[in-house]
């Protein structure tokens, strides 16, 4: 679903690795099959369309970080870019993350400081949900409990294998040594309700939610109900 009704409320918002390096032939998603990081890509043209959809662009405070790619593929998606430059967005800080953790970037503590005082809500997209959206939206609910952070699925992305349910013992498999086997799992294959199954993504979600943050399908959604 799109997040393509307009947003009259004032939030802030943070965008996690928009970057090249994680889509079609970007330095990440080379080290992976083909096709793994068509999630990601469409999450980033869905941040377009998010961005598009804010009827005050000027006074949106946007955070975006960047990981340690090289030439193009440290650049942020082309879409994005030119949204964010020719949108009217005048409030936008970038950061460098050479891990996982925004929370400790240069400048990002104080900038969610001034969200706090503004009394802004905190949307999130980027990617990876399993890797940094999961460990920088934890650890900034941490770092300022008061603060309403809301990771919206609508705007986030992980490669494709991650959002396969699996069953409890293929599923410590796949996160050990990324095995894909389930084609050999009765259990998996024909998804046995008496037992329980889960996929990376839907794990990484409940872990942001057990410290507090709200993870929302669309959050444009909720602005406008």
């Amino acid at each position: 679903m799109s997040s393509i009704n307009n947003i009259p409320k004032r939030f802030a918002l943070i965008l996690i690795d928009p970057q090249n390096g994680f889509i079609n032939d970007g330095y990440w998603s080379r080290m992976f099959p083909n096709g793994q990081s068509i999630p990601i890509l469409e999450a980033f043209n869905r941040i377009v369309l998010f961005l598009r959809s804010i009827s005050n662009p000027h006074s949106i405070p946007i955070l975006i970080s960047e990981t340690g790619f090289s030439n193009h593929d440290r650049q942020i998606f082309e879409a994005i870019s030119n949204e964010l430059s020719q949108g009217g967005f005048l409030s936008i800080t970038r950061t460098f993350k050479p891990h996982t953790n925004l929370s400790i970037c240069p400048g990002v503590r104080q900038w969610l400081y001034e969200q706090l005082e503004a009394k802004l809500d905190i949307v999130i997209g980027g990617c990876t949900i399993t890797s940094c959206i999961r460990d920088s939206s934890i650890q900034m609910k941490k770092m300022f409990p008061q603060l309403n952070f809301f990771v919206d699925q609508n705007l986030c992305g992980a490669r494709k294998d991650n959002y396969i349910e699996r069953c409890e013992k293929c599923f410590e498999k796949y996160m050990i040594d990324g095995s894909l086997n389930i084609q050999q799992c009765e259990i998996c294959l024909k998804k046995n309700l008496t037992k329980q199954m889960i996929s990376p993504v839907q794990l990484a979600y409940q872990q942001m939610k057990n410290v507090g943050v709200n993870v929302v399908e669309n959050y444009s959604l909720i602005n406008n109900s």
